[in-house]
């Protein structure tokens, strides 16, 4: 299946389309050129009897012999005519009797004298069976009978046919080997853009070291197109640098003005009456909700970047969701709401970061938490679906239209109207998706509410191997 889809993508490259569409052009001009010069050397064959029979005609009176049909008949019987193969001579006198020639050919010319002067064709049987195509003149004679000159074209085109037929073979081996070659450019204009494609995936991935192939100092477009994209990318993270260090100064400096600002207003809370403590209170909680605001917004851009500190191995799917269940248990049940898991009953493994799993787990049910709370339960899951794996939260709430789905997993979006929300759960969750190259798919919970998942393909997720009964015995 894998070489069937490469096959199909090389058919699909640009270099291979338009060498099928100059080896069909080809094709129509060879089909063309052969029908034409099949034609051409037809109609030259037949200019070319008619001036034999012309010069066999004038022949005859040359010799006096059109005059009387029994002394031209005598003439081509005693053979003072040298006579081709393929020539055929018919003689008929005034009472229409055959004097000369093959009765079956008088048969098929219909032609009882005193006949007119024309070209006739007339297409029989020979003596032999095989058809004959003939093409000869119908000339009177001077005693009334009449003479017909005449070719047996056919074994003259069947000798000649062959050599528009040889040409066109010719031209379609030349087609079939362009259609090689701009099947072998394909192949390599393939191999380099996969090349590419490869490395801008890799620095995508948050490899910053991947370089393109290209050869400096000449080549060919893809080695300048490899080039400026070594350029750009050496751009880009020379500004991820200056933005990272950015960053950096600026999360080290507000953190230590929003830390110190929490810890007076905590102080100040503590040394005021009851009539005061509640504003400054408040205070206090707007300061929590501005640092957690803060570092969610760095967190996030730390996952889109790739900076962050990742670790993609094999973990076991169902231990994840015992030790969010068992971590969010308590919140769940302090909201008045029942948490439960859906577990695939196979025992499988997903390839990821497991603590970024978790934290887009976290988020997920805190978001369950605060924009359902009418709803009665939460189902955290892990199940197989055909060939993907799903990871998620699903709830019983008020669910997010579909024409809103889109936007939910942006920056600041807050769904429900929610004014505590800081909105950024989804946009983080979505930031986790993308870094392990899967899809977050918000659907709807039937009968009601809100279905967050994680698809992982199927290269992303295995059975658990089984278990080594020597390790077992050793670490025992």
């Amino acid at each position: 299946m894998r070489w069937a889809e490469r096959l199909v993508s090389l058919l699909e490259t640009s270099t291979f389309r338009y060498a099928s569409l100059i080896a069909f052009i080809f094709l129509l001009v060879v089909a063309g050129s052969v029908l034409f010069s099949r034609s051409q050397i037809e109609r030259l064959l037949h200019d070319h009897v008619h001036e034999m029979i012309l010069e066999d005609i004038q022949d005859h009176e040359h010799k006096q012999l059109l005059r009387n049909a029994e002394r031209l008949a005598h003439a081509l019987a005693d053979g003072e005519m040298r006579e081709r193969t393929d020539s055929l001579a018919l003689v008929l006198n005034a009472q229409g009797e055959v004097l000369f020639g093959a009765r079956e050919l008088a048969d098929a010319l219909s032609c009882r004298p005193p006949c007119a002067l024309g070209w006739r064709t007339v297409v029989m049987a020979g003596n032999d069976g095989y058809p004959m195509q003939i093409i000869g003149m119908q000339l009177p004679l001077s005693d009334g009978g009449v003479l017909f000159r005449a070719y047996d074209v056919l074994p003259m085109l069947e000798r000649v046919r062959i050599i528009p037929l040889v040409a066109g073979a010719g031209l379609f081996a030349v087609l079939l080997s362009s259609l090689g070659i701009g099947l072998c450019s394909s192949l390599r204009s393939m191999r380099r853009v996969d090349r590419i494609r490869s490395a801008l995936s890799r620095y995508a991935s948050g490899d910053r070291e991947v370089q393109v192939p290209s050869r400096e100092g000449g080549g060919d477009e893809f080695d300048l197109l490899g080039m400026d994209i070594n350029h750009v990318l050496g751009r880009v993270n020379i500004l991820m640098e200056e933005v990272k260090s950015v960053s950096g100064h600026l999360a080290h400096e507000l953190r230590t003005p929003l830390t110190r600002l929490h810890s007076r207003l905590a102080g100040v809370a503590e040394r005021l009456d009851d009539d005061m403590r509640g504003d400054v209170m408040a205070a206090v909680g707007e300061a929590e909700r501005i640092q957690r605001m803060f570092k969610a917004v760095l967190r996030i851009g730390e996952i889109e970047a790739g900076r962050c500190a990742h670790v993609f191995e094999w973990f076991d799917s169902r231990a994840l969701l015992c030790d969010v269940k068992d971590y969010y248990q308590p919140l769940v049940e302090a909201a008045g709401m029942r948490l439960s898991l859906e577990e695939s009953a196979e025992e499988l493994e997903l390839y990821g970061d497991r603590a970024l799993l978790f934290q887009a787990l976290s988020n997920l049910l805190e978001n369950a938490v605060k924009y359902a709370p009418d709803g009665d339960g939460i189902v955290l899951m892990a199940r197989r679906r055909g060939s993907e794996f799903e990871l998620g939260v699903a709830d019983d709430g008020p669910g997010i239209p579909e024409a809103k789905r889109g936007e939910a997993v942006e920056r600041f979006r807050r769904m429900g109207g929610n004014a505590q929300g800081s909105g950024l759960g989804l946009a983080l969750v979505n930031a986790v998706a993308k870094l392990h190259a899967v899809p977050l798919v918000l659907a709807d919970n039937v009968p009601r509410g809100l279905v967050a998942t994680l698809c992982f393909k199927r290269s992303q997720w295995r059975h658990r191997p089984p278990a080594d009964p020597g390790r077992a015995i050793d670490e025992a």
